[in-house]
């Protein structure tokens, strides 16, 4: 039995500290009571981070391995994202164990080891270094190289000797004992590490789970050596312990063993007891290939006929023979299910891509419309101003350029007449050009302003996200900082097609589901950042991309004297970064 290193991360909200406390005392009802009470999609991303870790432990626990190696990945990739290096990494070992320990498996795991300990060696934390040599043995002994995982245990424990990790020194002395057992036929070997393990557990009082691996080890270690009587002591031994978790698959290995060790002793009668309790137990953990061992007593069964020739040989020739007559059908339903499990799949998975060409076509139906909406009511507001204008200078300022002219004409007609009365005349005339000056200016402010500028870049990009933002398909966050001030009108007007060029490109290509979009506005720069969490794109070959428009954007961007920055990776995202001078 090989023992995995336990993960745990703080530094979290109340609630997810709360649900972790729950998973790790064993509340395994409470915790998934509690677990599909919270809306992941509101949880901060740290948060979001553990929770997923945290269901990936609940669902490991509850032998479904498939969903919890996809809720660990997801987990790894939210840490790596915030910066938390140590938990991605320390999730890397759940993950390689998790893959290790099924049988079958063809997924890679090596590298997530190696990354491991990588991070350990270069940060010399000595914990962390030894479980990286503790899984790279098991990884070799995995794949035969049992003199290489020898060497790895060995250095793990050189450098356990000078620390007090008693736990990982348990650990490794079970794992040297299992390897020695199973793989190097050795069991003197397995047994004297087995002993020096005992002491460590009887020291720090050690949980049932810790003594269950020793006890079944040690069974293992007598089994090889053909003591199938002390072997089965063990064995009842690890059966009586009140474990808390895997208690499934615990009893499996047990009844398992204990059938094997029965049928050595010819006890058959213990033997198929266990046989028909090992069935029990591999059919409540869905286990897909045939036992092996079934078929070992079965022959020893066989070759033992003639010579026994007992009723319980009898009824196990009929239900062998019922059980095949099951099979046979089970299959044949079986594979009657998974053709029309297939036909249903295709035909849904067709559905489903119509259905997201249709929604693609309307969100760039809806893009389309707003753009011609704001165009419109963009040159409806211009032509407004143009008749307000015009209107100001028709009845304000016309009128009082009339005036003017005609106290012009007075001042030539009155040269005799007495120099108080020219000079009230001159007054009145230097008021209304005055007047008329401060009028003009305000006309020339209002037509600086234009229709775009009564609202502003910060509102219009605003209303932008709002009106692109589609619930439950993609989700646009606007944030700014600074804008104390209003900027040129032209600058607000190019700033929002930048954005709105860029949030079409993510809904139109990125297959995004959360995109922010974040304007600042510091000392004489205005800085733009786009990202989104979808597909992400080759940077290198950003050119030959079709129908993106970034060579348009980069091309408007050096026209305002500014910088275009991409960092983007296929399945990972994109963030576009975006610096113009004011």
């Amino acid at each position: 039995m090989l023992l995995a290193f336990s993960t745990a991360f703080s530094q979290n909200s109340d609630q997810l500290l709360k649900l972790q406390e729950k998973l790790y005392s064993g509340n395994y009802e409470e915790f998934q009571s509690a677990s599909k009470k919270i809306d992941s999609t509101s949880l901060s991303t740290q948060d979001k981070a553990l929770y997923y870790y945290l269901n990936a432990r609940a669902l490991e626990l509850n032998n479904e391995e498939g969903k919890a190696y996809e809720y660990l990945r997801a987990s790894r990739k939210l840490y790596l994202s915030i910066d938390s290096v140590s938990k991605a990494m320390d999730i890397n070992l759940d993950i390689a164990y998790l893959l290790q320990a099924q049988e079958g498996n063809t997924i890679p795991y090596k590298f997530y080891i190696e990354e491991y300990l990588s991070y350990a060696e270069k940060i010399q934390d000595t914990l962390k270094m030894v479980k990286g040599y503790g899984n790279m043995a098991m990884c070799h002994a995995a794949n035969n190289n049992y003199d290489i995982s020898i060497d790895y245990y060995k250095k793990g424990l050189n450098l356990l000797d000078y620390t007090d990790f008693k736990t990982v020194k348990s650990s490794f002395y079970n794992n040297l004992a299992n390897l020695y057992n199973e793989k190097l036929n050795q069991p003197d070997a397995g047994i004297y590490y087995l002993k020096k393990d005992i002491e460590i557990l009887k020291e720090i009082n050690a949980p049932a789970e810790d003594y269950f691996h020793n006890y079944v080890n040690l069974a293992s270690s007598y089994r090889h050596k053909k003591d199938f009587i002390t072997a089965n002591k063990y064995l009842r031994l690890a059966d009586s312990l009140p474990l808390q978790n895997y208690e499934i698959k615990s009893k499996l290995i047990i009844y398992d063993n204990f059938q094997e060790n029965y049928a050595e002793l010819s006890n058959y009668k213990e033997a198929y007891k266990y046989l028909l309790l090992t069935r029990k137990y591999t059919n409540s953990i869905n286990t897909t290939e045939q036992n092996i061992a079934i078929n070992d007593i079965h022959t020893k069964y066989k070759t033992k006929e003639k010579e026994l020739e007992n009723e319980i040989l009898k009824q196990d020739a009929k239900t062998s023979k019922i059980f095949l007559y099951i099979i046979v059908g089970v299959l044949v339903v079986a594979l009657v299910i998974g053709f029309l499990i297939i036909k249903n799949a295709r035909r849904k998975e067709k559905i489903s891509h119509q259905e997201k060409l249709i929604e693609k076509q309307k969100l760039e139906k809806a893009l389309k419309d707003y753009e011609l909406s704001t165009i419109d009511v963009m040159l409806e507001g211009q032509e407004k101003e143009r008749q307000r204008i015009a209107n100001e200078l028709h009845d304000n300022l016309g009128s009082m350029l009339a005036t003017l002219k005609i106290n012009f004409e007075n001042l030539k007609l009155r040269k005799t007449e007495a120099k108080d009365v020219e000079d009230k005349l001159y007054k009145k005339t230097d008021d209304l050009i005055e007047e008329a000056y401060q009028k003009v200016r305000r006309l020339a402010h209002a037509k600086n302003a234009g229709v775009f500028a009564r609202e502003g870049l910060i509102p219009n990009v605003k209303k932008l996200t709002e009106k692109i933002s589609i619930p439950k398909k993609i989700k646009f966050d606007f944030i700014a900082y600074g804008f104390d001030e209003r900027l040129d009108n032209s600058l607000e007007i190019a700033i929002f097609r930048i954005v709105q060029e860029l949030a079409t490109n993510i809904i139109k290509h990125a297959q995004a589901t959360e995109a922010s979009i974040q304007l600042t506005q510091h000392d004489d720069v205005i800085n733009i950042i786009i990202e989104d969490n979808g597909v992400g794109f080759d940077a290198d070959n950003v050119n030959s991309v079709d129908g993106m428009g970034i060579a348009s954007i980069r091309k408007k961007t050096e026209q305002l004297g500014g910088s275009f920055t991409i960092d983007s990776t296929t399945g990972k995202g994109t963030t576009i970064l975006i610096d113009l001078p004011i």
